[in-house]
């Protein structure tokens, strides 16, 4: 049988290492860059990854508030 908790858990984890890459990529380009829109790219960057994250871990949450089911966390 397969284990949809786990696999979820490990999607998670996967999300999250990579965000942290990308997160430390775009903070590169802010610490580097002179030119403001190079730097406004890195904000967006970040902006998206966390973005990203919030939906990736409020989604189960607030769709089992809207369909009235139980939350089970993985």
């Amino acid at each position: 049988m397969i284990d949809l908790s786990a696999i979820a858990t490990s999607i998670k984890l996967a999300a999250v290492f990579f965000s942290v890459v990308i997160i430390g990529y775009a903070g590169l380009i802010i610490a580097t860059s002179s030119d403001p829109i190079a730097r406004n790219e890195g904000k967006e960057i970040i902006a998206g990854v966390l973005i990203g994250l919030s939906i990736l871990f409020l989604g189960p949450v607030i769709s089992s508030v809207l369909t009235g089911g139980a939350y089970c966390p993985a």
